[in-house]
């Protein structure tokens, strides 16, 4: 495992993977959909996906002394290792943009723990999308790459959209007024805290699980390709 994710480093990370990083500056603009930022990650990872193709590296690295396995769990690894690293670039773009005294954010989640969450749904919205697909069918890496597009904005649009609305209709639906009082706010009151670290340790939970779940469905239709 060592080995490999040495390899992906020395050989499959390119430059715009930390390009790519920057747009996490997308945070401080006001009133913006900051979910967007999120995905450029998952750009990002296509980019690294579409040189290991130009470069032959699927084709390389079965041809190492490890199974077809292996090869998925250092690559989705990997991966994870992208996203992870977003994420923790979030948290000082949040606090920037809480010091530098914004109301909210009417287009969507504001910057928040909340954020934090939902920028981890987008993740595994996205490698749900895409890895298993790409295992089954590497020679089809636009189409997988073009539908997981349309899916993690259709989740993106779900959850700023929702986040908006309890926004403007808080105060004539109870239940937008608490999303917007607990979660969709920078949390100033022990209940917001509590309630936003909650839906983030949910959240991590539910990556954590679904990554296993994407690792596990991947190794089984990579078994299956004859390269």
């Amino acid at each position: 495992m060592k080995n490999l994710l040495y390899k992906e480093f020395r050989l499959c990370m390119v430059p715009m993977v930390p390009l790519f990083y920057l747009f996490a500056l997308m945070v401080l603009i006001p009133s913006y959909p900051y979910l967007v930022a999120g995905f450029f990650t998952c750009n990002a990872l296509f980019y690294v996906f579409n040189q290991n193709a130009i470069s032959n590296d699927l084709t390389y690295s079965v041809m190492l002394p490890v199974s077809k396995k292996e090869i998925v769990r250092g690559r989705i690894v990997f991966c994870v290792i992208i996203q992870m690293i977003m994420f923790v670039l979030f948290i000082p773009m949040i606090l920037i943009n809480q010091l530098s005294g914004p109301a909210g954010n009417p287009a969507g989640v504001d910057a928040s723990i909340t954020l934090l969450g939902a920028l981890l749904t987008v993740f595994l919205v996205f490698n749900t999308s895409f890895l298993p697909a790409y295992y089954k069918n590497p020679s089809r890496l636009g189409k997988h790459f073009l539908r997981s597009v349309i899916i993690v904005f259709v989740w993106i649009f779900l959850v700023e959209g929702t986040m908006g609305v309890s926004q403007a209709l808080q105060e004539k639906v109870s239940v937008f007024a608490w999303i917007a009082n607990r979660l969709d706010c920078f949390p100033k009151t022990t209940e917001a805290v509590v309630t936003q670290l909650i839906l983030l340790a949910i959240c991590a939970l539910v990556y954590g699980l679904g990554m296993v779940l994407i690792f596990r469905r991947s190794v089984k239709n990579f078994e299956l390709v004859d390269l």
